[in-house]
């Protein structure tokens, strides 16, 4: 009988360490063939190391209690900015009928609307070869008709008219979508016969769409690419002629990196999993890439301003979507990415590297905002209250850090463009909505942490986008109620650096559309889920009801700017500009600039509860014991300290 129950007892234990096996397999999957041969680890690579880092289990936040003002505050003024984990999508539009040939527009528009196109998408996403496309277009222009031009190819032609309008005033978003429209008949429905005209215009349509608020849409015009890519075997480096290979690299390479991009900026997943063998294209410009081979050799540097820089940094974005899922970053992973952050900003230019003080180009902005970008999304992770109250204040030290630096590279742009409606327009041709939720993240989180002067340098290059893009009128807007209650908190007393880092409806509002993720939001429960319904709420906290007694408080000057709650019905009605927050933040400057002045009160000896205030320009010190007696022109007793 022994023998019988050590042989069950060997079966179980067998049975135990081949389940604990295929955890630890599922959990830490076989190392890089290289460092089974014992390869050294300073040879691995930065990126290696992160992929390979797991993310924690999954856990629920902790369940607010008397949240609901804040929950509907939130859902108030987030709207044009970002949704919720919500189901309810009633709404049915109305089709609009579309012609099947459209009229060909004239030169001058396409000359205008091309040159903008070409200064802007065509910078950091070089889909098209421009010397190519603009001959085919100077055929129709001959013609002075589109008939009988192939349909993938007036889709092409519409969605790049209609990308030429997205850093145009907003009277010419009219314009714009005439053409979208336009671009979507002639691509749709989509074709049995995929080409590349198909791809590139399904993809600028994405971008056109995006940009102009129309997310469902735009992602549908990515899915599209992105499938039509790999029916054409797209994102497989395939043995053709160098023209081809790399017109090929280029727009697997637009599609991949706009994917992240989008997908980090509208919490949805991404379409393009996993990395690629696919080589990054060359920097050449397109004149120097014609059909029959190179006319110039490739460089190995990748200049800052050009698009190969940007794919570079983009595809930090993928190794970041799986930590994301988790319900903290550890410290470890946090070091890593940093290392891997370091890696990438050390690949750019000597002038854009975070530790020169070099002037710094408007049009390089778009790849150190989408460094920048990245390392926010990591860092505000931690901004959960699933994490510790250490990890949480090293959170909102780091993001803080990334504001700083994107204050910086903006005050850098300056210098190297001393006129400022120089400065103004070249900022508006960067402009998208990413650069425009960055900003204003950065905005909430340095106003947060007191830290005005960078916010204001923020708050310029929001103005300076202006309304170019809708999204960014929608953060002027929550900005204001942010500002608002920042303000009131300011003035109840409440609204110290640190009193403000374990306030959790402040947090709330300063995490922005970190709420709009489903796996990272922590202010919503079930029922929050199942509703859509926006109630009109007050925008004013309890804490805002509070005042304090303090003569200081009571000043005009210092009571905060007031506006008027808005609704997500209102547009710009309610909106009074940018001016209007950079007043709001130095009026918090000013306050906080008056509460680090030495007091000018002091307690007389006799009478240490009473208080004396001191005359314009005596010395904030108390009176010496002596015999001396403050005279009336001297010292004065308040009304309020003789009640």
């Amino acid at each position: 009988m022994s023998s019988i129950k050590q042989v069950q007892d060997l079966q179980s234990q067998l049975a135990e360490l081949r389940q604990e096996n295929t955890t630890l397999r599922t959990r830490f999957p076989d190392r890089d063939p290289s460092e089974r041969e014992g390869g050294s680890a300073k040879n691995r690579r930065v990126d290696k190391q992160v992929q390979q880092t797991k993310a924690p289990q999954k856990i629920s936040p902790p369940l607010l209690r008397d949240f609901d003002h804040v929950r509907k505050n939130i859902k108030l003024h987030s709207t044009g900015i970002f949704g919720f984990p919500s189901t309810d999508h009633s709404i049915v539009e109305t089709a609009t009928n579309v012609a099947s040939r459209p009229e060909l527009p004239s030169r001058t528009h396409f000359a205008h609307l091309s040159r903008a196109y070409l200064d802007t998408i065509h910078e950091s996403f070089p889909v098209l070869h421009w010397p190519i496309f603009q001959h085919e277009v100077d055929q129709a222009y001959t013609a002075r008709t589109l008939q009988g031009l192939p349909r993938p190819w007036i889709g092409l032609f519409f969605a790049v008219l209609a990308c030429g309008t997205l850093q145009s005033s907003p009277g010419a978003q009219g314009l714009g979508s005439a053409f979208y429209e336009a671009s979507s008949g002639a691509l749709a429905p989509p074709s049995q016969y995929t080409t590349m005209e198909h791809i590139q215009g399904a993809f600028l349509l994405s971008i056109f769409a995006t940009e102009s608020g129309m997310k469902s849409a735009g992602s549908i015009w990515l899915a599209s690419a992105v499938r039509m890519g790999q029916i054409i075997g797209l994102d497989k480096d395939i043995d053709r002629s160098l023209f081809e290979v790399e017109m090929r690299r280029r727009l697997w390479w637009s599609i991949r990196s706009w994917d992240r991009i989008s997908s980090s900026n509208t919490n949805l997943p991404m379409l393009v999993v996993g990395d690629t063998d696919m080589p990054l294209p060359s920097s050449l410009e397109d004149r120097y890439i014609q059909r029959q081979g190179y006319t110039r050799l490739p460089t190995t540097q990748s200049p800052s301003t050009r698009f190969v820089a940007l794919f570079d940094v983009a595809s930090i974005l993928s190794t970041l979507a799986n930590a994301l899922r988790s319900s903290m970053i550890t410290r470890t992973s946090l070091q890593s990415y940093d290392d891997l952050f370091h890696s990438k900003s050390m690949n750019l230019q000597g002038s854009c590297h975070p530790e020169s003080d070099a002037p710094i180009e408007p049009a390089a902005l778009p790849i150190l905002i989408t460094l920048q970008f990245a390392r926010f999304l990591l860092y505000r992770r931690n901004l959960s209250p699933t994490c510790q109250p250490a990890d949480r204040l090293d959170a909102l030290q780091r993001c803080s850090s990334v504001a700083r630096n994107t204050a910086t590279y903006i005050s850098r742009t300056l210098a190297a463009t001393p006129a400022e409606k120089d400065w103004r327009l070249r900022i508006g041709l960067v402009a998208s909505n990413m650069m425009c939720t960055h900003l204003w993240r950065c905005t909430l989180m340095l106003c947060l942490r007191a830290e005005y002067e960078a916010a204001l340098m923020c708050v310029k290059t929001s103005s300076a986008i202006g309304d170019i893009r809708q999204v960014n009128v929608a953060c002027g807007k929550n900005l204001a109620f942010f500002l608002e209650c920042l303000l009131d908190r300011v003035h109840s007393g409440n609204g110290s650096v640190h009193q403000l880092e374990h306030d959790e409806e402040m947090l709330a509002y300063v995490s922005g559309d970190l709420q709009g993720d489903r796996e990272q939001a922590w202010v919503w429960n079930d029922s929050d889920l199942r509703s859509d319904q926006i109630t009109n709420p007050s925008v004013r906290p309890r804490s805002m009801q509070r005042r304090g007694s303090d003569e200081q408080m009571q000043d005009s000057s210092s009571l905060p700017l007031r506006s008027v709650p808005t609704s997500p019905e209102s547009g710009a009605k309610g909106w009074d500009g940018w001016a209007r927050i950079e007043r709001m933040i130095r009026q918090l400057e000013e306050y906080r600039a008056r509460l680090a002045q030495p007091s000018p009160y002091y307690p007389p000896p006799h009478n240490p509860v009473k208080r004396v205030q001191l005359a314009p320009g005596a010395p904030a010190s108390p009176p010496s014991s002596g015999p001396q007696v403050p005279s009336s022109s001297t010292s004065r007793i308040s009304i309020a300290n003789i009640i």
